[in-house]
């Protein structure tokens, strides 16, 4: 329980998550995805009466999930997929249909090297063999015969090494008791600390596994092609949202239905447009993309939001110069 004090409301008084690796546990329909759900849209202001005008999150939260079948571009996975059967290099990892688990663990590396300081993880739309081995799987399946390295021992040295927070609905493994420095119990939606209670069930029945990880490798960050982000087709630029599930740019179909936490189609068009303006001022070919990005919110912070409309008129199209 903290007390904030508010500019406008005064003391208020409620549950505050510390940073760290937090697990949210629970019966199934108790309300632990309602919770996690209303993190991810902390990250905005509510209008007064929607009910969620106090849940507020760090802007830097981003919702992580599986996303079967996604495209993955020269993406350092080797914190969580190493030593393929195929020999192929996970450090620098492309392919155009990637699996449940390879699909999180690029979801997850790319969060990073974008700036998230928290992630938010729900079971129900996880790799489960990305997120846990247990003891019987580990001594039937050797390491050296098992490319992934499980979430459960990586989610500490991310927090440690890297000042990254881990918020984690899970009701189907105690694996993560372990690793957890905050437990939440969701009972008919009142949510209870239960530290202490899941802390001592953890010291009563050991696992028996043993961690396959140490540290957090160092984020790699990667330096965008400016040519790859050109949205110009047949002398017109083309930039539009297909709702909130897909972005079109240039003759690229972007599929954004994974990405949970956009709300309004306008969104989309930012979207877009924010890929247009790194394009064309911040992007040369030796910036990294935390660095252009870096650059971009600085120039929002000083002009607002209508710096991402420069060059461009209201259908979008470029304006003649």
């Amino acid at each position: 329980r903290v007390e904030v004090e508010l500019p406008n409301a005064g003391r208020v008084t409620g549950m505050g998550l510390p940073e760290g690796v937090t697990l949210i546990v629970g019966g199934g329909f108790h309300g632990k995805s309602t919770l996690l759900r209303a993190l991810e849209y902390g990250v905005y202001d509510h209008v007064p009466g929607d009910g969620r005008e106090l849940v507020v999150t760090r802007y830097e939260t981003v919702k992580i999930r599986a996303e079967d079948g996604r495209q993955v571009t020269r993406t350092d996975v080797s914190p969580f997929v190493a030593g393929l059967p195929t020999g192929e290099d996970t450090a620098d990892f492309s392919t155009p249909n990637a699996s449940g688990s390879t699909s999180q663990a690029a979801n997850i590396v790319e969060a990073l090297e974008a700036g998230a300081r928290v992630l938010l993880v729900d079971e129900d739309t996880a790799a489960t063999n990305l997120m846990i081995r247990d003891a019987r799987m580990q001594e039937l399946v050797a390491k050296e015969r098992e490319p992934l390295t499980p979430f459960v021992d990586l989610v500490q040295p991310l927090y440690a090494e890297h000042g990254v927070s881990t918020v984690l609905v899970m009701g189907g493994s105690g694996d993560y008791f372990d690793v957890a420095d905050k437990v939440v119990i969701m009972d008919a939606f009142q949510p209870r600390d239960v530290t202490a209670d899941a802390r001592a069930i953890a010291e009563r029945h050991r696992t028996g596994r043993v961690s396959e990880a140490k540290r957090f490798p160092a984020i790699r960050h990667r330096v965008p092609d400016p040519d790859s982000l050109d949205p110009v087709v047949r002398g017109k630029s083309k930039i539009k949202a297909r709702g909130t599930d897909a972005l079109q740019y240039g003759d690229a179909h972007i599929d954004l239905g994974a990405v949970e936490q956009l709300v309004d189609p306008s969104q989309v068009t930012g979207v877009g447009l924010a890929l247009a303006r790194l394009r064309d001022r911040f992007l040369d070919g030796r910036r990294t993309l935390a660095e252009a990005l870096d650059r971009l919110e600085a120039e929002l912070a000083s002009s607002g939001i209508d710096a991402l409309r420069a060059g461009y008129a209201g259908d979008l199209e470029p304006v003649a110069q």
